[in-house]
């Protein structure tokens, strides 16, 4: 079964705009409560994910714990459950935030030849999500494409945070040719782009 929140209140969170200083304050009044928070980064724009990352560092007075999550996801169930066991045994709940690089590692995946657009769960991201549903404290994971973050891992979030290019053209510009120069630009995500536009 999956986790499911019952409040939808930060599904549809944008840096920079003020549903984003509400998602703030929520965090910051809860901050010392004995439950979890699962809060999805989505977007591609790194410098501003960074900036939210701080601000929340700052508001919450809380140490960040970065984990590049292509280091814990194997195709191994049993590998991935021992690496995530390992992680958070021991975690201070209280005093970290966990922040999952390449959060898309995580996700599910299309199944068989199909021409579904429905990603769905796989084992390793169940066992994930029950982790950080025992985890008292904030989880952020961070995924680059938004249609690389399945129902089920939405479902379980508490907060969803778009991460949109800048306003201005020239820093849009500027950061493209950054991206395509170094990086490459190659959506992982093929399958709704192939069947038409993601839901």
């Amino acid at each position: 079964m999956d986790i499911q929140t019952a409040d939808n209140k930060f599904q549809n969170v944008t840096f920079g705009e003020a549903s984003f200083n509400e998602l703030e304050d929520e965090l910051s009044r809860t901050a010392n409560d004995r439950q979890h928070h699962l809060s999805l980064f989505l977007g591609l724009y790194e410098p501003n994910k960074q900036k939210a990352l701080d601000e929340l560092a700052r508001k919450l007075n809380r140490e960040v714990k970065v984990i590049h999550t292509e280091e814990l996801i194997t195709k191994i169930e049993s590998e991935t459950f021992g690496n995530l066991d390992k992680l958070f045994e021991g975690l201070d709940q209280s005093d970290v935030i966990l922040y999952f690089k390449n959060g898309g590692k995580l996700c599910g995946t299309y199944t068989g030849y199909s021409h579904s657009r429905i990603k769905y769960a796989t084992p390793q991201e169940r066992y994930f999500l029950n982790k950080v549903k025992d985890f008292n404290g904030l989880v952020i994971v961070d995924i680059d494409e938004f249609t690389d973050a399945d129902k089920t891992l939405r479902r379980a979030a508490q907060s969803v945070v778009s991460f949109v290019l800048p306003g201005s053209k020239w820093q849009r510009f500027l950061w493209h040719l950054k991206h395509y120069s170094f990086h490459g630009f190659e959506l992982k995500t093929k399958r709704p782009d192939a069947y038409g536009e993601a839901s």
